[in-house]
């Protein structure tokens, strides 16, 4: 899992008033829910926020600093407001290196171009995975081999064969990609939407 580093400051002042005059600022008021110690009040930088969620997205660690302590935590949760969409609050959770997190993880396909054909076309039924390990070993993304599926024979969590300190949650069940026939994905398509999807299919060939 990938590291980034941001600073943060510890706030005295709580409650909605508060909070309003640190934004108003240009700051992000959050909290940090210690790991065998009592959770932190905190106010960080807005643009340094935004550039780490839009590098780095919600899945990351970070190296927190505030003031001379630092830190090792994860994005537990993030509010933003209804209309505008702008953060408003977040919550962190200091974390152990020796101790189990669970995550989601995002799944990458490869291979899609390698199996597509007329015939074909790879559908993605799971997104993410749920995943516990230890912090050094979380990884950024699951990638996955698709260039082996036939039409019948989905990829499921069972077949993947993870590296060992990786503990998955997710049902071994669940479908994680397909290849369905292209003449049933057209019936279910509009017709922009098919045309779109031929056009694709052909650059394949």
């Amino acid at each position: 899992m990938l590291k980034s580093a941001l600073s943060a400051s510890i706030r005295n002042e709580v409650g909605s008033s508060a909070c309003h005059r640190i934004r108003s600022h240009g700051h992000i008021p959050g909290v940090i829910y210690g790991h065998d110690v009592h959770n932190r009040t905190i106010e960080l930088n807005k643009r340094e926020m935004d550039t780490i969620l839009r590098n780095h997205g919600t899945n990351v660690l970070l190296d927190l600093e505030i003031g001379q302590d630092h830190a090792t935590v994860m994005i537990k949760d993030i509010q933003r407001h209804p209309v505008t969409n702008e953060i408003i609050h977040v919550d962190f959770q200091e974390i152990s290196y020796n101790a189990a997190i669970n995550a989601t993880v995002p799944i990458v396909l490869r291979g899609k171009d390698r199996v597509e054909s007329k015939e074909g076309i790879v559908q993605q039924q799971l997104r993410e995975l749920h995943i516990s390990c230890l912090p050094q070993h979380m990884p950024d993304r699951i990638e996955l081999d698709v260039s082996i599926l036939t039409p019948g024979h989905p990829l499921r969590v069972a077949d993947v064969e993870f590296a060992g300190e990786l503990s998955i949650l997710n049902d071994p069940g669940e479908i994680i990609a397909s290849l369905a026939r292209t003449e049933k994905v057209i019936d279910d398509l509009g017709e922009g939407e098919s045309g779109d999807l031929l056009d694709r299919l052909m650059k394949t060939q």
